[in-house]
């Protein structure tokens, strides 16, 4: 990259926006990733002066793009001033001073009808109206802006993953939410909630996710986005999220909890926008702050919790092993709409086994006790799910 001596360091010229027989406006970072918009102001046979405007990506997009002027780019810096140097042809030092914007003589200012107008490089501007898509489009709209303080349009493709995994996670935890559906959530409830990745858009980082499905009516999927907003509107505010809390199964609870844990280790404060098809639109964020103070909310210790299923219906046992020797056991049952649960025995269970009780398989028609335990792992505060059989009897 082309060196741009300065009287603030040397810094490193990465994109030419207007270039005659020099360079007259362009781009430039230093040692520590800031950008600049530079401009080139006037010379003389000592010296050139030169406006540098501290740039975000977003106002960087901006200016290359045509979305603001030049002049308004100097005008409308957004710390309020820029720096004004100059670099002497003799290979001096030169002069930086800061310049307020309100105080800008108007002949150092372009003229106001002065645009660029270069394609752009990365994110598209945001041009997004989440309830006007959703309306359009009769699927929901989910808009993820998120923030790592440093207005950078980048982030760790395995922070991005995690965050869009738990995300999904949690939309699936809060569409099964009936006490008579508990247990391994189905595979057509998770086809119900998916979302897909619609693009993305310049918001530091801006994702757009768009409902699978369609639909006139209320789905799974709006619902499950309508119980996230409230759980992010909520905040920190300990007395708001309990009450939200309140209404949600333990999974659930764990699962935003992973949520936020995943913007934690990011470092990413987090807004979103949800646009429903039957003109709602709701937007909410979380600071960093908002994020940890929620987490110490819904700490949970690294304890386990744990409910008995009841599942009843057409199961097919497949199949109980045993081996006394290494002392483990297994069963898998598997029901009509092919969700598979697999485990061990329970030890009263594994009692009566030892003991002569013997157990036909497949069996048909049957009821199952089954005692599911989701475990926290206290320093990932990953989710892990298991199941132990506790007595399988006829349906009669």
């Amino acid at each position: 990259m082309e060196p741009f001596v300065t009287p603030l360091g040397i810094m490193s010229v990465i994109e030419h926006f207007l270039f005659y027989d020099r360079p007259y406006i362009f781009l430039c970072v230093d040692k520590t990733n800031s950008k600049y918009v530079v401009h080139l102001v006037d010379d003389d046979e000592i010296c050139e002066k030169w406006f540098l405007i501290p740039s975000t990506e977003l106002r960087v997009e901006f200016v290359r793009t045509g979305k603001i002027s030049l002049r308004d780019s100097l005008l409308l810096a957004e710390q309020g001033w820029i720096w004004e140097i100059t670099t002497p042809y003799d290979g001096s030092k030169g002069t930086a001073e800061i310049r307020y914007c309100n105080e800008l003589a108007d002949h150092d200012l372009p003229a106001k009808d002065v645009f660029l107008n270069l394609p752009e490089r990365r994110l598209p501007v945001l041009d997004l109206d989440a309830a006007r898509d959703a309306e359009q489009t009769f699927r929901d709209v989910f808009l993820l802006y998120l923030n790592d303080g440093h207005h950078s349009q980048t982030i760790p493709a395995n922070d991005l993953g995690l965050i869009l995994l738990r995300s999904q996670g949690m939309l699936e935890t809060l569409a099964h939410k009936d006490a008579a559906t508990r247990g391994r959530i189905p595979a057509s409830t998770k086809e119900e909630v998916t979302m897909y990745y619609a693009g993305n858009f310049a918001a530091s980082v801006g994702i757009r996710l768009e409902a699978k499905h369609n639909g006139l009516v209320p789905t799974s999927v709006h619902d499950a986005l309508s119980t996230l907003m409230d759980l992010i509107e909520a905040g920190s505010s300990k007395e708001d999220l309990l009450a939200i809390l309140k209404k949600l199964q333990s999974r659930s609870i764990a699962r935003y909890r992973f949520f936020l844990q995943a913007l934690e280790q990011a470092n990413i404060s987090f807004k979103a926008e949800w646009g429903s098809p039957f003109r709602e639109k709701r937007v909410a964020s979380l600071s960093i702050h908002d994020i940890r103070s929620a987490i110490g909310i819904m700490d949970i210790g690294g304890e386990d919790t744990v409910q008995k299923l009841e599942l009843m219906g057409d199961l097919r046992l497949i199949g109980v092993q045993t081996n006394k020797n290494k002392k483990r056991s297994s069963f898998e049952f598997v029901s009509i709409e092919g969700e598979t649960y697999k485990g061990t025995l329970s030890d009263d269970l594994l009692g009566q086994v030892d003991s002569g009780v013997f157990f036909k398989v497949p069996a048909y028609n049957v009821i199952a006790e089954i005692e599911e335990t989701l475990e926290i792992n206290p320093t990932t505060s990953e989710e892990k799910v298991t199941y132990s059989l506790l007595n399988i009897k006829e349906n009669k």
